[in-house]
Order: C-alpha cells, then sequence, then structure tokens
C-alpha cells in the first residue's frame, strides 16, 4: 500500500487472533478452512479469509474514511500482545490482558456480516410497514409529502403520482440499505452495553489435550449459549445478561474461555470429548467458515460422536448460511 492511500481490505475478525489457529502463530502460517456455503476445504494465510471491502469505512464529514479502520489496528496490537502472553503462559495472564481480551470477545459479538445483516433486514422491515401505512390512503401520502418538503427533504418539483408510488410500494420493488456508518455506530454501542456484563462473569480457561489439533474458531467466533442446553428460540433467546447462560471463546488452538455467572474461575485440563464438544458448538454458531490448525481437529455435534476435521462437510447437510 502506497503512503496516503486508503486500506480496503477489512477484517471482522483480527488477523492477529485469526493466526492462533496456524501452527506457528504467524501472518503467513496457514489455517485450514472449511467453507459450508462454498461446499470446499482449502488451507490459506489469515489476511484472506474474514475480511470484507471497505467493512470499517465510514462516511462522516471531516474524518477520514478509514479513522475506525485505523483505530481498529491500534487496538488490535494491544490485543496482539495481550494474546501472545496468554498463550505462552497458558494462563488468563494479568488483569489488563484479561480486560483486552474481553474488548476483543465484545467486539466480535457485535461486529460480523450476519449481525449487520439482520440488523438490516429488520430496519426494512419496519420502514416498509410504515411505507405501507404512508400509501395506504391518498391523503396521508399527500401530507407526509408535503412535511418531506418543509423539513427540506424533497422540493415540489420532485412530484410523482400517488398511483405510481403506491403501486411501487405495493410491489415490494425496492430493498432497504443501511449506511455502513450506522452499523458502526450501532455495534460500538452494542460493544458498551456487552462489555461489563462479561465483566461480570467469572471464566474457565481450558487448555487442549496435548498431541492433538486443539480448538477450532470461525468467522462468528463468540457462541452465547443456555448451559443447560435447552432450545434456542424467538422468545428464549440466551443474553449477555441472563444467567444460567454461558459464552464460549476459542483464544486459540490451544486454549478456550467459557464465562458463566455460576463457574469459579480457574485453568482446566480439557479432556478430547471436552474439547470435541466446544469445537461443536463453535462450529453450530459460525457464519460460513470454521478455521483450524489442520484437518485433524475433533468436534461432536451431537454429543455422543466424536468425528474428525476431515469429515465436517459430509455433517453440514445444507449448504446455507441458516445450517450453521
Amino acid at each position: 500500500m502506497s503512503i496516503g492511500s486508503t486500506s480496503r481490505n477489512h477484517h471482522w475478525i483480527p488477523q492477529c487472533y485469526l493466526k492462533g489457529f496456524s501452527r506457528s502463530r504467524s501472518k503467513n502460517a496457514k489455517l485450514f478452512v472449511v467453507d459450508a456455503i462454498g461446499r470446499k476445504t482449502f488451507n490459506t494465510v489469515p489476511r484472506n479469509i474474514a475480511s470484507a471491502r471497505d467493512f470499517n469505512r465510514i462516511e462522516i464529514d471531516g474524518v477520514s474514511p478509514d479513522q475506525i479502520e485505523s483505530d481498529f489496528s491500534h487496538f488490535e496490537g494491544n490485543v496482539d500482545r495481550a494474546l501472545q502472553r496468554v498463550i505462552e503462559s497458558r494462563q488468563l495472564g494479568n488483569t489488563e490482558d484479561h480486560n483486552l481480551i474481553l474488548n476483543l470477545i465484545a467486539l466480535l459479538s457485535a461486529r460480523n456480516p450476519r449481525t449487520r445483516e439482520n440488523s438490516r433486514q429488520f430496519q426494512e422491515k419496519v420502514i416498509k410497514q410504515m411505507m405501507g401505512l404512508t400509501v395506504a390512503k391518498k391523503e396521508r401520502y399527500e401530507a407526509s409529502y408535503k412535511q418531506a418538503i418543509e423539513a427540506g427533504f424533497m422540493t415540489s418539483h420532485d412530484d410523482i403520482a400517488y398511483e405510481t408510488i403506491r403501486d411501487f410500494v405495493k410491489n415490494d420493488q425496492y430493498t432497504i440499505e443501511v449506511p455502513t456508518t450506522r452499523h458502526i455506530e450501532q455495534e460500538l454501542r452494542l460493544v458498551d452495553t456487552i462489555l461489563p456484563l462479561l465483566g461480570e462473569r467469572n471464566w474457565l480457561l481450558l487448555r487442549a489435550p496435548a498431541n492433538t489439533s486443539g480448538f477450532v474458531t470461525s468467522d462468528h467466533p463468540v457462541v452465547l449459549q443456555w448451559s443447560s442446553h435447552r432450545e434456542r428460540g424467538f422468545f428464549n433467546s440466551p443474553g449477555f445478561a441472563l444467567r444460567d447462560t454461558e459464552v464460549i471463546f476459542p483464544i486459540s488452538n490451544e486454549l478456550a474461555m467459557i464465562g458463566s455467572f455460576e463457574v469459579n474461575n480457574e485453568v482446566i485440563d480439557a479432556n478430547i470429548k471436552v474439547m470435541a464438544v466446544i469445537n461443536g458448538a463453535i462450529i453450530a454458531h459460525s457464519n460460513r467458515q470454521v478455521y483450524a490448525r489442520d484437518d485433524r481437529f475433533q468436534y461432536s455435534l451431537s454429543r455422543d460422536v466424536i468425528r474428525w476435521g476431515a469429515d465436517l462437510l459430509k455433517d453440514l447437510a445444507s449448504p446455507s448460511v441458516s445450517s450453521l
């Protein structure tokens, strides 16, 4: 990248985190990737995954478009060093390192394409309902149009026949796009809400068994689930403030964290079954891709059968986002 140019390839999962799942914790070390939608597996470096063009680009007068990306890069530098210390010591480390990792968990919980699309769909649904009400009666449409002119959003030269707008809305000939800047504002507010709730939890640090490929991660690596494994639902969703819930977060292929209100802070050497169940939860919560050191990782989606990473595509029967 030349001096003065703007970064355009933005990671929603930092490279400093992803490299912890390779063999050497290097940006140039390759990860094994299982792509459920593409129905393929491949090896690649962290730079090529969990990223999108202009994902963090903002449009605010007087502010550089890549200001947020630059701020995140500074934060990720601090997180990189904290992760390195925790991985080397195999302990959660000092308060500062622990807080940096909790900040990373909060950020990764709020910032990902799936959350953005869910937000966009919700806003689209609300706006389309409002549009339907607006054009339900000609008098209501004309009053709304007059208010838009008075507010400066339109001029009298923009006049469009009521019947044209009514048919346009009725035939659902449009979609609603949410500016990236709006998404980022919402995400940062959500981080401020999630972070103190993470701090109130106690945390188990699980260490993967020796001579295994260890823990996996994904393009949506923070798992929030019921501790009792009850079914999720619209009226029965786990929340960061609710008891009987656990937050699972893989730190590297050697370490994973589980945060709960009901556990004590301690370090546990996980056996293969526990590791496989955790990997199964991470896989089930992923959006599209799973990342591992190699294809020899072990996972359990049923809690009864332990499978190898090379078999994962066979277990992911439906190549859709919702299947994960």
